[in-house]
């Protein structure tokens, strides 16, 4: 590095400074303020020497006393010796020697302020503004990712900005917290000293310096790392200052209250000193002790009150002077004051409210709440900064209002004021919520483009409906009493109606929407003290603020025009609001009816999963994968929770809650472990690093205070978990790869390379007895009871055992069942069950008394099962596998839990519909048939099962009454069309793969051509073979059909060549029609004999002229990849053909002209399509494992225009949809073009947004296809009415009181 001139700290650009600003969103008042600090002549060697530390270079030499550890300095306090007004006068020198690179002033009862999140952004952004080069690295940053969130301005982002300077600043600069013990928590506060020690120890010219109350987690992380605190309480020079101090508030009471100060100084030489004695060094004291003063026109006689008696400890007279304080100006019979300190100090912990919003709340007299504030103007004040919200003076008095130190007549009972503050926000918001409530003119515009939204939230709504909007969980979820009946009704009431919607828009103009998220998930975590409707109300609430957050966050009126439409028909929502609103945007068809259950598979790891762990409050699942990631996942909604958490260099192996929820441990195969925030998702602290070979377990000790680890390289580790440190020496655990914790912390357990299982003493860190033996092979996974009385072990060896924890003897006979290898064994929260998963595939459910299974395997897993674990309540169990993929199933019931897919889950190989149009078959790449009703698209009976391989072709027998198929498994089945019923035995004699299957005309043959190059014709009812294969194919054969009048067959193969065979003889008719250039794939029959249709992987189709074999005209030119599928429509107009390119086709049967537009909506190839016999739809089959039924009278067509006039819609959007001629005019059953959906799935116009359309509907909406097979949630074909669509500037006629 070289260093720059003064001149690199020059003014920043105005715009590089907006755009800091506005991605940074630092928190403007957390910076010191130049009007505060220390009274002149007092700390000033304290200021010296913290200044003079923080400011010399590396270079110079430090006493030992002086150094401190990369750069970080603490200074430390008991609460009232000035720490903060040291901070400020640090900031003010360090500001005037132009060193001071940042600030940030914690405060616990200011949200902003008391969020550790907020602090890397304030000090980057300070840092910034000081220094041009760091500011061009992090404006770069932030243009690079547009989309940098920032909460996502962390340690990381600070960090890489620092990494990637050129050059540094000529002189050090220094980034002052103050108060750091009143932002955040432990775990928060951890991670951001570990960010802020990793900066400065990289950069020399970085310095830190820490201000703080000596809490137990600060002292803790900091002297661990090597950082050697100041106590303030040590200064030797405090107790002049503290004097020179009193002196000065003294003559300051005298000059308020016209004291005389002669002949000598009202206080004297003796008062001073007792002043001196009580304060304890306590600057606090004395501030309180002048404003106290200041309430009395003569100050004597209280000053000489509170002096009686001896002196007590600082913190003793501190309360002595709170309580005087309170006495003299607080009636404890006055139910209203003791109201309003209920409801001061209530709301301190969140955000302070002014006289005005306090009267309000309560429905008290304003001058009851002013003069009550007024009178303890000592310990209160009203800060101009926020409104005039009333705050204490300092943190201490918070904390005496609401501790056993202050009297009974005057302690604040914060749980009653919880119950209180919970209720009064309830109230604010039935009576004030109410719909377009900041009068927005238009719904085009997103809320960030609204210039002046935040002047529109401060006229429009309300102080304590804001509050109340932010806080009202917090505080009807602050105690574990069940709620009142009156709570519960207004609860129920808000949750079930309009007013939840209109909460939404307020969340959503004032930019906290994902506060809504945290609400409803309180009130679920909560289930205890709410009653079940409540509970469930919640949840579909949060349902929907998670299915439309998009539209709920970007612009509030969208949560009517766009989010409202899409709510399940059945909801409570929907049937509560949805007539409220008549003139929105209706789906006419698709509209889910209930919201999906959690999805039973959760797909999102992109390598198989290794670990999964419940959050203890059940509310999410934590996974560790091979693919090096940790996911969080949302039990209910089955999606993923915020980012993946990145980190690990290799695999993940391993993955557990801490039991306070807070945060996250992963193992990994690159031999570290890490401990992640389970909030903001972020490392805490550095990797935990002494492995030296790959961790394979980690877990939390019950406290929650330790790690353990087990290791490839034969060790057991525990962490401290707070500090990262290792404690004591490792346990050496031959081959151990997993281990528990006893419930009561006192024992783990591991297993062992030698086929046995060992108990340790947590204490003494020995073995406790012998090895647990009775296992064959190698042990896998251990697990305590929850009483702690037994130990349960899976192992290699296929068994389970249960063993007597305090004799190490087993429990009964091995539990026997499972065909592979054990991996996972857990018990149930109640110990009466145990489950293992294996290697085969399965999860068991055992009685964990008698031994004996209590249900069949769990199974639908398509690779080992390598981790389960029960939900917290029980009722669940999670399970995670090789096949990539996290399923929850039911515990009690032992099924998944979730949408029971009657879907094929692989390839659909082919389609059919059945001769009377009535039904659809398809065969499938999943072993199975299935059979459809057309008309809705539903499973008619189960599917057909029987085929050991994937089903290539099926066919129904001329009456209907039959279906035909070939499979991957050489064989040819056939079946009852009614029953589902198998008739006969297969068919044997192909040597491959059968790929094509079908019926004579008459119903009494079936042809089929296979892998093996032949084809072969049977006899229906008998099912054997006629006559000797049909030879001739190079190649296999991909295709065969029997002409209409049964006297012909004609087959397609891979060697390029068409043949057709005399079907009585068997014999080649003419020679093999071979125009294609690449394999041919599909063929069919015109309906009335003249014509052959052929499709190839050369991407075209040819027609031929059925008796002569000469071609008929040029090649149907039109698809970008190879044919697949081909079939004529019944009155031979019609070709339909399917490919590659993952289009359908139609094509003029006679011209050869296509058809309209090519029909677009499978993700992937065409496998199959087949005209219904009335002409009207065309089936289809995909890779992409669905069916779809297309209306073939209506195929789209780009050239047709569209007249405005007929629809009554604006050309913007009109532009917009689909159109399936000849009906242009249904506006009440539209789709969309896709090109008009946005990634985000925004349809926007000139003017704005429009309209959004949520993920599961885009593939829906914008298809020509009338129906999806099968009509699931996740896939259904979905049309909008517009009918009466209300929007842009006329969208808040969307509602309707009635």
């Amino acid at each position: 590095m070289s260093a720059v001139s003064g001149k690199a700290l020059r003014v920043v650009s105005i715009t590089e400074k907006d755009l800091l600003h506005e991605r940074l969103d630092p928190v403007d008042d957390a910076s010191y303020q130049a009007d505060r600090g220390c009274m002149e002549g007092t700390r000033t060697q304290v200021i010296n020497d913290i200044v003079l530390r923080a400011t010399r270079s590396s270079s110079q030499e430090l006493a030992p006393e002086d150094s401190n550890v990369d750069g970080m300095m603490w200074v430390y306090g008991m609460p009232g010796i000035g720490k903060t007004a040291i901070a400020h006068s640090i900031c003010h020198r360090l500001q005037e020697i132009e060193q001071l690179g940042g600030s940030f002033f914690c405060r616990r009862d200011d949200p902003a302020r008391s969020e550790t999140k907020s602090v890397l952004p304030t000090l980057i952004y300070g840092l910034a503004t000081i220094f041009d080069p760091y500011r061009e690295q992090m404006a770069q940053a932030l243009r690079d990712d547009p989309e940098l969130k920032s909460q996502l301005a962390d340690g990381e982002l600070f960090i890489r900005a620092l990494q990637s300077l050129k050059v540094y600043p000529p002189r050090t600069l220094v980034l002052v917290i103050d108060a750091l013990d009143e932002c955040g928590d432990p775990a928060t506060r951890r991670q951001l000293l570990g960010y802020l020690l990793k900066a400065c120890s990289q950069n020399k010219w970085l310095k830190a310096i820490v201000i703080s109350r000596p809490e137990y987690d600060i002292r803790l992380f900091l002297e661990g790392c090597g950082v050697v605190g100041r106590d303030l309480g040590q200064d030797d020079q405090s107790r002049t200052d503290i004097r020179h101090f009193i002196t000065n508030r003294m003559k300051m009471v005298a000059e308020e209250r016209h004291v005389s100060q002669y002949p000598e100084p009202w206080v004297g030489e003796r008062r001073l000193g007792h002043i001196v004695n009580r304060s304890g060094g306590l600057f606090l004291f004395v501030e309180t002790l002048s404003q106290y003063l200041m309430k009395y026109r003569n100050p004597k006689p209280p000053l000489d009150r509170l002096l009686e008696g001896p002196s007590e400890e600082a913190s003793i007279e501190l309360q002595k002077l709170y309580l005087a304080a309170v006495e003299s100006r607080v009636n404890s019979e006055e139910a209203e004051s003791r109201l309003v300190a209920r409801t001061v100090i209530g709301v301190a912990s969140h955000r302070a409210l002014c006289d005005e919003s306090i009267a309000a709340f309560t429905g008290l007299d304003l001058g009851i709440v002013s003069s009550w504030t007024d009178d303890l103007s000592s310990l209160l004040y009203r800060d101009s900064a926020i409104r005039g919200g009333i705050r204490v003076r300092h943190m201490s008095i918070l904390e005496y209002f609401a501790g056993p130190s202050c009297p009974l007549d005057f302690r604040v009972d914060l749980k009653q004021a919880n119950i209180e503050l919970g209720f009064y926000c309830l109230q604010t918001m039935m009576v004030e919520l109410r719909f377009n409530i900041c009068k927005l003119e238009t719904s085009y515009r997103a809320n960030s483009e609204i210039e002046n939204l935040n002047e529109r939230v401060q006229a429009n709504i309300s102080d304590i409906l804001q509050y109340s909007c932010l806080y009202w969980s917090n505080h009807l979820c602050s105690s574990l009493d069940p709620v009142s009946k009156e709570v519960s009704e207004y609860l129920g009431t808000f949750l079930k109606g309009e007013r939840v919607l209109y909460w939404l828009e307020v969340l959503s103009v004032m930019g906290k929407v994902p506060t809504a998220i945290e609400a409803l998930r309180r009130v679920m975590t909560c289930r205890r003290i709410f009653e079940e409707e409540i509970v469930n109300l919640a949840e579909g609430a949060l349902r929907f603020v998670l299915a439309f957050l998009t539209p709920i966050t970007t612009s509030a009126p969208h949560i009517y025009l766009s989010a409202l439409p899409f709510a399940p028909s059945e909801s409570s929502l929907w049937k509560t609001t949805s007539k409220s609103f008549p003139k929105r945007m209706r789906v006419s068809e698709g509209q889910m009816t209930k919201w999906p259950k959690t999805a039973a598979v959760w797909k999102g790891h992109a390598l198989m999963v290794m670990s999964i762990a419940y959050s203890p409050d059940g509310l999410n699942i934590v996974s560790g994968s091979f693919d090096r990631t940790v996911r969080i996942w949302d039990v209910a909604t089955g999606t993923p929770v915020g980012e993946l958490l990145n980190g690990h260099a290799e695999a993940v192996t391993s993955v557990a809650y801490s039991p306070d929820g807070l945060n996250i441990v992963s193992g990994s195969v690159d031999n570290t472990i890490r401990i992640w925030d389970a909030t903001t998702r972020m490392p805490i602290i550095e990797p935990l690093t002494g492995h030296t070979g790959i961790v394979r377990s980690v877990t939390y000790s019950p406290d929650g205070q330790y790690i353990v680890s087990t290791s490839d390289d034969n060790t057991i580790r525990t962490w401290d978990a707070t500090t990262g440190a290792p404690v004591g020496e490792p346990l050496r655990g031959e081959g151990a790869t997993n281990v528990a914790y006893s419930p009561d912390g006192r024992n783990m357990v591991s297993n062992s390379g030698y086929n046995t299982i060992r108990i340790w003493d947590v204490a003494t860190r020995m073995p406790v007895g012998e090895p647990l033996k009775g296992h064959t092979e190698y042990v896998m996974s251990v697990a305590y009871s929850p009483d702690g009385l037994n130990i349960v072990s899976g192992s290699e060896d296929q068994t389970i055992r249960i063993w007597d924890a305090t004799t190490g003897e087993p429990v009964g006979e091995p539990l026997n069942g499972h065909t592979g290898g054990i991996y996972t064994v857990a018990y149930s929260p109640d110990g009466r069950s145990i489950i293992s998963g294996s290697d085969d595939k399965t999860i068991r459910v055992w009685n964990a008394a008698t031994g004996m299974p209590t249900a069949e395997p769990l199974v639908g897993h398509s690779g080992t099962v390598r981790r389960i674990a029960y939900s917290p309540d029980g009722r669940n169990i999670v399970s995670g596998s090789d096949d990539k993929t996290i399923r929850i199933w039911d515990a009690t019931m032992g099924v998944s839990i979730g949408e029971a897919s009657t879907g094929h889950t692989d390839i659909v190989y082919s389609v059919t519909f059945s001769p009377c149009g009535q039904n659809i078959v398809t065969g499938s790449r999943d072993f199975t048939i299935r059979i459809w009703n057309a008309a809705t698209g539903a499973l008619v009976g189960e599917p057909l099962k029987g085929h050991d391989g994937g089903v290539t072709s099926v066919a129904y027998s001329p009456d209907g009454r039959n279906i035909v198929s070939g499979s991957g498994d050489h064989t040819i089945r056939i079946w009852d069309a009614v029953t589902g019923a198998p008739f006969g035995e297969p068919l044997n004699a192909h040597l491959e793969w059968v790929t094509s299957v079908a019926y004579s005309p008459d119903g009494r043959f079936i042809v089929s051509g296979s892998g093996d190059n032949t084809i072969r014709i049977w006899n229906a009812a008998t099912g054997a073979p006629v006559g000797e294969p049909l030879k001739g194919h190079i190649r296999y054969v991909s295709c065969v059909v029997y002409s209409p009048d049964g006297r012909r067959i004609v087959s397609g193969s891979e060697d390029k060549t068409i043949r057709i065979w005399d079907a009585a003889t068997g014999e080649p008719i003419g020679e093999p029609l071979d125009a294609h250039i690449e394999g041919v794939t599909s063929i069919a029959y015109s309906p009335d004999g003249r014509h052959i249709v052929s499709g190839s992987n050369e991407n075209t189709i040819r027609m031929w002229n059925a008796v002569t074999g000469m071609l008929l005209g040029e090649p149907l030119k039109g698809h970008s990849g190879g044919v697949k599928t081909v079939a004529y429509s019944s009155d031979s107009r019609n070709i339909v053909s399917g490919s590659d390119d993952n289009t359908i086709r139609i094509w003029d049967a006679t011209t050869g002209a296509p058809v309209g537009d090519p029909l677009k909506c499978h993700l992937r190839s065409i496998t199959s399509v087949a005209y219904s016999p009335n002409c009207q739809h065309i089936v289809s089959g995909s890779v992409d494992q669905t069916i779809r039924v297309w209306d073939a009278k209506q195929i789209p067509n780009k050239d047709r225009s569209v007249s405005p006039t007929h629809l009554d819609l604006p050309p913007h959007i009109l532009d917009k949809l689909l159109f399936n001629p000849p009906d242009p005019n249904a506006v009440s059953s539209l789709g969309l073009d896709p090109k008009s959906i946005d990634l985000d799935g925004w349809v926007r116009c000139d003017d704005g947004i429009l309209m959004w359309i949520p993920q599961d509907c885009r593939r829906g909406v914008t298809s020509h296809a009338i129906r999806i097979i099968p009509p699931e949630v996740r896939q259904r074909c979905v049309r909008l009415d517009l009918t009466n669509f209300k929007y842009g500037s006329s969208w808040a006629d969307v509602y309707s009181d009635m």
